[in-house]
């Protein structure tokens, strides 16, 4: 991803940002439009295919906070070397991308525990529409981040799922479930866990003789204490099945959990 891998440093910072850097409000806002964009690229890859449309419509996203690639590279390395103005900055980045998220669902979703719908059609689509990042600590109220999706017009027999995430700067593993209800009472689950901070990817290809009325899922790590660590890059991609559903759960197992 973009922006984390180059924010994380670990000295003590100073309190006034210089001449040329990014101030924290508006590095906050810029952030969470690179959040927001960098998701829409996940979730419409072949309408980005090469790194040179990329590149464009983060130029694009510059120009709109009025800064060139070169001012955000140089703040970029400044609040990584300044870790307390960058934990200000990132906190406020999660309250804007909050709110977003609020109005969104008062605009039409639920933020109640009732399984989401999301209705979007395409061969490969991000259904993940929370926050693609979080912070944990050992303070954090839960270190579970979970979700809950519930099947609509959009979703075929044998489409597979896959749940990815990675940590930044972690001392233990990062643990991914993913689980299908089908509607005759059974269920299949999936289950990852590593210790990596490279992107972890779980899949769980779903049985084409049944129908799926849900899937849902967490991704959770524990931070030790005084430990901060990012799960960043989240996404649950899902794939059309293309006539190769047996190979797929060969290539994917998931685990049966009960009968009716």
């Amino acid at each position: 991803m973009l922006v984390v891998g180059v924010l994380l440093g670990a000295l003590a910072g100073c309190r006034k940002t210089p001449e040329g850097i990014i101030p924290p409000d508006k590095m906050a806002l810029l952030l969470a439009d690179i959040h927001t964009t960098e998701a829409a690229l996940d979730g419409n890859a072949s309408g980005f295919a090469t790194d040179s449309a990329k590149r464009a419509l983060m130029q694009s996203l510059f120009a709109k906070h009025g800064v060139t690639s070169a001012q955000v590279d140089t703040s970029f390395y400044w609040y990584g070397a300044h870790l307390e103005e960058y934990m200000k900055v990132y906190d406020m980045t999660i309250e804007t991308l909050q709110k977003r998220i609020t109005e969104a669902e008062n605009a039409g979703a639920k933020a109640d525990e009732t399984p989401r719908q999301v209705s979007e059609d395409g061969d490969s689509v991000n259904i993940f529409r929370t926050t693609p990042s979080m912070r944990l600590t050992a303070g954090t109220p839960s270190e579970y981040i979970p979700f809950h999706f519930a099947t609509d017009k959009n979703w075929d027999r044998g489409d597979r799922y896959t749940l990815s995430a990675r940590t930044l700067y972690a001392n233990a593993p990062l643990q991914l479930m993913l689980v299908v209800d089908y509607n005759d009472g059974t269920a299949e689950y999936a289950t990852l866990r590593r210790s990596s901070d490279a992107t972890q990817h779980l899949t769980l290809a779903t049985d084409s003789s049944k129908v799926a009325t849900s899937v849902y899922g967490y991704i959770h790590y524990s931070p030790s204490e005084r430990e901060t660590v990012f799960v960043d890059s989240i996404s649950l991609v899902r794939v059309r099945n293309h006539s190769d559903n047996d190979r797929q759960r060969e290539l994917h197992p998931a685990t049966p959990t009960r009968t009716r």
